[in-house]
């Protein structure tokens, strides 16, 4: 074991108990501390790493125990990841043994098959928090593993294979916090397995993440796991993904039974399992009560129509909604169910991310109809930044189109909007950007270039700067900061309406305020601007142009000399003016103090002609 490296440590030739310099450079390294040596990898080939990578390539003639022994003394070294090993258990246990009295390791991956062997029964790894392992275990080796997981006292991240005695290791563990367990093939979860995912919800008192997607729960599964979820502190403001387990909707309404006791869930996603409207409403109505649940997805599951839409919209309409992000891919929305969505949406005030994202050959699309009953609703929004419609075949220029009541409506927050896989061209591309004028929130535009052409992209580049006048440049669109695919849109790379978009949106993103962004385009196409027309407001305006100038930024050093060049010749418009507006105001007051001695004048000699009559 061990015992015999500390003895021989001070004596030992490296090259005599290491096979290659590349291992003993490694070796080194670990001895004396160095900071640029943080990960470790250790696996058969160095095939596949790149050559900033540090790996300890595993040789027949190597003496594991060596490597074991200057890790155990390193404190540099933070994650260590096994991708091989040999089969030989006086091998792995000497390495196990000189690895367990590292304390500066915090993350463990093992990956790969053949691994595990009876030595891992002696795995004592108390300072390390977190550990992945990615490979099916079978028969005894999983009782190997799952011993020495039990002496894994410190870890709070576990990621692996799904058993029964694997599972019970980890709810022996105080300080779990995050569990991702699998089964490999498509095989169905046991009886056994259930069972002890239920005492792992009712024991593991601060598990805030449970990720069982592709569990093989079903139905019955989930019924033993909700028992466990119902009558403990796990997960409480944490997250539960039950995703692609084969959910029905007697397994639904389980959950749903469960959540209105509980009520503790922060996430939970039960995208692509087999649910309809019948379990989708059990679900809603537990939800319409709910205070912790903040995010929903229960994307493809492609039974759900009209009713279980409705049902949904029933929870962003209670005033207990705190939902803060709802995933609805390939879910067939229709016309009916944009205006359930858009009625709810009208009222709620939680909602900040909203998913209808299809994928582009599926059948189901909100279409033109569902967008423009949505639109309607979300024209009284004010909380939804992020909106994802990609995918949506059926959408139009016309659907597009009706989106500008929303854009341009006061209240719209919007933030962020994508588009991806919908082919609107060049008639999209302008419904697009009328429905965006004058908009004041939206900084993000993500969808697809193709079909949009020349005629197109001017129509966007109009949106970021209309020039044909200060006023319609004022009016332009000032908070969009990113296009996607602006950079390959399909023009010259010298095009001038290319580089213009990109400076454009540049300058959005570097002024501080849309406003500054405005003052800026303006400047840069109309250089000389007319001062006289603000003599009317005397000289209570000059400090305000004076700040108007002041406040103006650019990165560009040229173009920011050019605006004190501007502020300047504007301050020398109001000195010539000042004369004219001297003279101007002496003429109007003089004329109001004669009016005032006519009018006395008028007075006294009504009181005169009033004294002689008495």
């Amino acid at each position: 074991m061990n015992y015999q490296h500390d003895t021989l440590a001070s004596s030992v030739r490296l090259k005599d108990v290491i096979s290659s310099a590349e291992n003993r450079a490694i070796l080194y390294r670990l001895k004396n501390n160095d900071p640029g040596l943080t990960h470790l990898f250790i696996d058969e080939s160095v095939d596949g790493f790149d050559d900033e990578t540090d790996i300890f390539q595993v040789r027949e003639d190597d003496d594991l125990g060596w490597l074991g022994y200057f890790i155990g003394r390193n404190e540099t070294l933070k994650s260590l990841h096994v991708y091989y090993l040999p089969t030989n258990r006086e091998k792995v246990e000497n390495l196990l043994f000189g690895i367990q009295r590292n304390k500066s390791i915090k993350d463990v991956e093992i990956f790969g098959n053949g691994i595990i062997s009876e030595g891992f029964s002696l795995l004592n790894l108390p300072h390390v928090t977190s550990m992945s392992f990615d490979w099916q275990l079978e028969g005894e080796y999983v009782n190997y593993f799952a011993l020495g997981l039990r002496r894994c006292t410190s870890l709070k991240k576990y990621s692996g294979q799904l058993t029964a005695e694997i599972v019970q290791s980890l709810t022996t563990l105080p300080m779990l916090e995050k569990v991702h367990v699998w089964k490999n093939g498509g095989l169905a979860i046991s009886r056994e397995e259930c069972m002890a995912l239920r005492e792992l919800l009712a024991n593991a008192n601060k598990l805030k993440h449970l990720d069982l997607s592709g569990a093989g729960l079903e139905d019955d599964g989930l019924k033993l796991l909700v028992e466990g979820l119902a009558c403990s502190s796990s997960l409480t403001d944490g997250l539960l993904d039950l995703s692609h387990n084969d959910i029905g909707d007697t397994g639904l309404q389980a959950l749903a039974s469960s959540l209105a006791s509980s009520g503790k869930v922060r996430e939970l996603r039960l995208s692509r399992n087999n649910f309809g409207d019948k379990g989708l409403e059990a679900l809603a109505d537990s939800l319409a009560h709910n205070r912790a649940l903040r995010v929903l997805s229960i994307s493809a599951n492609t039974a759900i129509t009209e009713t279980g839409v409705r049902a949904i919209s029933r929870i962003l309409q209670s005033r207990k909604c705190r939902l803060e992000g709802l995933w609805l891919y390939r879910i067939n929305i229709s016309e009916e169910g944009g205006k359930f969505l858009g009625d709810a949406l009208s009222i709620n005030k939680s909602l900040i991310t909203m998913s209808l994202r299809c994928w582009e050959n599926d059948d189901v699309s909100i279409g033109d109809d569902g967008l423009k009953a949505l639109a309607l609703g979300l024209s009284r929004n004010s909380h939804l930044k992020i909106l994802d419609l990609s995918g949506n075949t059926a959408i139009t220029a016309t659907g597009l189109r009706s989106l500008k009541q929303y854009f341009q409506s006061p209240s719209c927050a919007l933030e962020t909007l994508t588009l991806y896989d919908i082919n609107f061209g060049d008639e999209g591309a302008c419904a697009l950007t009328d429905a965006l004028g004058r908009n004041k929130s939206v900084k993000s535009l993500h969808y697809d270039v193709r079909g949009i052409t020349t005629k197109g992209w001017k129509a966007f580049l109009k949106l970021m700067c209309d020039s044909s006048s200060p006023n319609n440049i004022y009016l332009s669109h000032h908070t969009l900061r990113e296009i996607s695919g602006c950079h390959y849109i399909h023009l010259p790379a010298r095009s001038a309406i290319r580089r213009s978009i990109l400076g454009w949106l540049k300058m959005n993103e570097e002024c501080q305020t849309p406003n500054l962004a405005a003052k800026a385009k303006i400047m840069h196409f109309f250089p000389n601007l007319d001062m006289v027309p603000l003599f009317q407001w005397n000289l209570k305006f000059l400090p305000l142009v004076k700040s108007w100038f002041e406040n103006t930024t650019s990165s560009n050093d040229k173009f920011a000399a050019n605006i004190r060049n501007r502020e300047l010749s504007a301050v020398y418009q109001f000195v010539r003016g000042l004369p004219v507006m001297v003279a101007n105001y002496s003429q109007h007051y003089l004329t109001q103090q004669l009016q005032r001695i006519r009018a006395k004048m008028r007075e006294l000699e009504e009181e005169e002609r009033r004294l002689m009559q008495v």
